[in-house]
């Protein structure tokens, strides 16, 4: 029964796999500790990529239930008179554990609270209007399905589809990989469901449609086949998964495999695993193989050298010099002054002043539209449809600042990448060989947090964001859009549904131009004060992402530096050493580099040829 919840995944392949365990083995063998580290941490990562799935629907659709199906076990609160209030992700976690992200005056705390006490936390039965200003709930729990390295985002609902909640998790969708959309089988799909299903599959990879409460109602076929028919008609290929997350809660308790079997959720988590973690462990796979043949690489060009030497004598004194003349040059490279370091800081810089710049731009274009659309206000219906363009024009804003963020992140680091492969040219072709034998593009290929997968299809600039750092971010930034999530910059402000009471909800007569011009003037300043702390906020969340981005950039940058350091400076000892071996120990050590060789070269082989595995 248990491997019912484990969603079918492709192994690693077995080549990439053996061949971690065997370059580890080779790099103990000479004594590189450090090339170690990073072929375990390729193998983690191959083990566990990071994939976002969110969970969309509108209130009481069984959002929380079908979360809790998916995992097996009742994770999310979920009862006939609770509504989830607050975004809450649920990942992998050998204990269960919950920890609430919360606004406390201007700063964000984080509190760790049990398990069962979620619902006082995420429902709007035990925080109602989220007084409790929670931003999300991070919860861990050993369910199978998550040992991939999935991530599942339950939503609060969406109240219609309206305001501020379907445009924030639009905002969001670059940075997911998946999104399962909920609707129950008591009614069709509506036209906002529709739409928003439509802008949805242009900017994720994979949308699938989960019908839930099919043990409800006795004509869910009926209801499915309209709703295939709503897809068709806007040619929208998603998948319907009729479920019943009661018969699968059921099934989990009792056991049970016909059951299970009924309740239909075997062919989501099946869909979940082909469409979703398959496509994010291939990523994984082409990521790990690139780290992995740098290292390689560079271990080799080390025993080439050495072998070289064992061979060339005479060049003993010669290479002794080009070795220390290479490490010197390392060393100046990791240093502050270098010029890929000069570049990674002034390219944070600029970065940093353009996305500020653009966002500032953006949402000052959007006070002048809405300014010019207040001026028409008459009613509070009409209010209600500014007030949710306004969130979705700035839900837009602040999506495509992440978007810079990261394409930025990976112009500086090509730029950077660029001037140490130049570097490292220079100073093979100081030493006179006519062969490299490093390869150089392995060991500075850009190696993304992501890579942009071949199933995306996406608007232009929104490529190669998928589990990159700026989604969870985006994350916590989508909460603070959410209607029932209330932040600072929650899209049920108080001071936005102030706007909308102003009006009343019937046409005003002419003889109260006065008053319709104070209210209107009224309506204008809570629109600002939305939007400035909108900015705020987002502005202090993109400049630490900015400044985390430039450290990663250095550490990682400094550390692959740090390596050819060593790999010099430790063929330059070997080198000197020669000069007092026997013939007999010169022997034995050409045939330790021939098998250390082999060693690698059968790992090389076992990865398979760029682009592949």
């Amino acid at each position: 029964m248990s491997q019912t919840t484990t969603a079918p995944t492709a192994q690693p392949a077995p080549g990439l796999d053996q061949a971690i365990a065997e370059l580890a083995k080779v790099l103990r063998s000479l004594g590189r500790d450090d090339l170690v580290e990073r072929a375990t941490a390729a193998g983690a990562r191959l083990k566990r990529p990071g994939t976002i799935v969110c969970v969309v629907g509108e209130f009481k659709q069984g959002k929380s239930s079908l979360v809790n199906g998916l995992l097996g076990s009742p994770v999310c609160p979920v009862d006939d008179d609770l509504a989830t209030s607050a975004i809450t992700l649920v990942r992998h976690g050998e204990q269960p554990a919950a920890v609430v992200r919360r606004r406390d005056g201007d700063e964000t705390v984080k509190e760790q609270i049990p398990v069962e006490e979620l619902g006082a936390w995420v429902s709007e039965q035990g925080n109602p209007d989220n007084g409790k200003r929670v931003e999300r709930v991070d919860i861990t729990v050993p369910a199978a399905i998550l040992r991939q390295g999935l991530m599942v985002v339950d939503t609060p609902g969406m109240g219609g589809l309206g305001a501020g909640h379907a445009a924030a998790t639009l905002a969001f969708l670059p940075f997911a990989d998946g999104l399962v959309f909920v609707s129950d089988a008591s009614a069709e799909l509506s036209a906002p469901e529709v739409e928003f299903l439509g802008r949805a599959r242009e900017l994720c990879p994979t949308v699938l449609f989960a019908q839930t409460k099919c043990d409800l109602y006795p004509a869910w076929e009926r209801i499915v086949e309209i709703n295939r028919g709503h897809l068709s008609s806007r040619n929208l290929d998603i998948p319907i998964a009729p479920v019943s997350s009661t018969l699968r809660a059921e099934a989990m308790a009792r056991r049970d495999r016909t059951l299970n079997e009924r309740s239909r959720f075997p062919e989501l988590i099946t869909r979940l695993g082909s469409e979703v973690i398959d496509p994010a462990k291939a990523d994984a796979e082409q990521r790990s193989a690139t780290d992995i043949r740098g290292i390689a690489a560079l271990a080799s060009s080390s025993l080439d050298d050495e072998r070289r030497l064992l061979e060339n004598p005479a060049e003993l004194e010669a290479a002794i010099a080009e070795y220390q003349r290479a490490s010197e040059r390392l060393e100046h490279l990791r240093g502050p002054g270098a010029r890929w370091s000069v570049v990674v800081g002034d390219g944070v810089a600029d970065l940093s002043s353009q996305v500020t710049h653009t966002l500032r731009q953006g949402m000052r274009e959007v006070s002048r539209l809405m300014d010019e659309r207040v001026e028409t206000l008459k009613t509070g219906q009409e209010w209600d449809e500014v007030s949710r363009d306004l969130q979705s024009l700035v839900a837009e804003e602040v999506a495509q600042a992440f978007v810079t963020v990261e394409e930025g992140r990976k112009a500086i680091r090509d730029e950077a990448a660029s001037l140490l492969q130049d570097e490292h040219l220079a100073l093979v072709a100081k030493g006179g060989r006519g062969v490299d034998p490093t390869d150089v593009s392995a060991l500075w290929r850009d190696k993304p947090i992501d890579e942009p997968s071949t199933q995306r299809r996406l608007t232009t600039g929104l490529t190669g964001l998928r589990g990159a750092q700026g989604g969870v971010i985006m994350l916590g930034m989508m909460g603070n859009f959410l209607p029932a999530a209330a932040a600072t910059l929650v899209a049920s402000n108080p001071v936005l549904l102030g706007a909308g009471a102003l009006f009343g909800g019937v046409q005003l007569a002419e003889d109260r131009k006065r008053k319709v011009a104070a209210r209107r003037q009224s309506a204008r300043q809570q629109v600002r004060q939305f939007v400035d702390e909108v900015q705020f906020e987002v502005t202090n969340e993109l400049n630490g992402l900015v400044r985390e981005i430039q450290r990663e950039m250095r550490d990682d940058l400094g550390a692959r530096l740090g390596e050819l350091q060593r790999t010099y400076t430790e063929t330059a000892k070997r080198a000197q050493t020669q000069a007092n071996r026997t013939r007999e120990e010169i022997k034995a050590r050409a045939a330790e580099i021939e098998a250390a060789r082999g060693a690698l070269a059968k790992a090389t082989r076992l990865i398979g040829a760029p682009g592949g595995t």
